[in-house]
């Protein structure tokens, strides 16, 4: 098939937020509720939620959505896992994208950015789009279809997805917006991710 796939890595602990970030209040939902929203009305035709810590809780509060969820029993071992059993997911469904968008839970986005990125992709022939504000790397991260078997390889030792991106250097896509750049590791970066996002708790 042709066509977008977005994973959004929603399985680790939260240790440093302190409480379970997909779970987390968000614009009147739940944190991951709201991300598989934007997902929804963006140009993705295949969603996939890697879940791993507090997994009943999560599915629970996806309701019929939980149809989307991968499960990464290995969630403990680090990061890469999940990206690794998301692309590992595609390939035994037969799933062929031509672009794959990768999102982790703490690092929300809209929906036209996700539409901004793999348009730029797809026009620009890159294996690799990432956006950068203020000269600064951001998310999410848009990759050519053909990289999915390297995805399903990637493991912790060697650095996960950043691997992949050493060594197929991305094009990148300078962008005048904050959101890029969101990245809630702890508690006290709530309130501003809110507030660039331009919504409530």
């Amino acid at each position: 098939m042709s066509g977008v796939a977005a994973i959004i890595l929603a399985a680790g602990a939260s240790r440093r937020m302190g409480s379970s970030k997909p779970m987390l209040p968000w614009d009147g939902t739940t944190l991951i509720s709201w991300e598989l929203a934007q997902l929804q009305d963006s140009c993705a035709e295949e969603i996939l939620i890697v879940i791993g810590n507090r997994s009943e809780a999560v599915r629970r509060s996806l309701g019929e959505a939980a149809k989307y969820t991968v499960f990464n029993q290995r969630w403990p071992q680090g990061r890469a896992t999940s990206l690794a059993a998301a692309a590992r997911s595609m390939i035994e469904r037969g799933l062929r994208p031509d672009a794959i968008v990768v999102q982790n839970v703490d690092q929300p986005t809209r929906a036209d950015i996700v539409d901004h990125l793999v348009s730029e992709l797809r026009s620009s022939g890159a294996e690799i789009v990432q956006p950068s504000y203020r000269g600064k790397s951001g998310h999410p991260v848009v990759l050519a279809g053909a990289l999915l078997e390297e995805l399903a390889a990637v493991k912790e030792e060697t650095l996960g997805l950043r691997a992949v991106v050493d060594s197929h250097p991305p094009r990148i896509i300078e962008m005048d917006d904050a959101v890029v750049r969101i990245d809630l590791d702890t508690p006290d970066l709530l309130a501003e991710a809110r507030s660039i996002l331009g919504i409530r708790g």
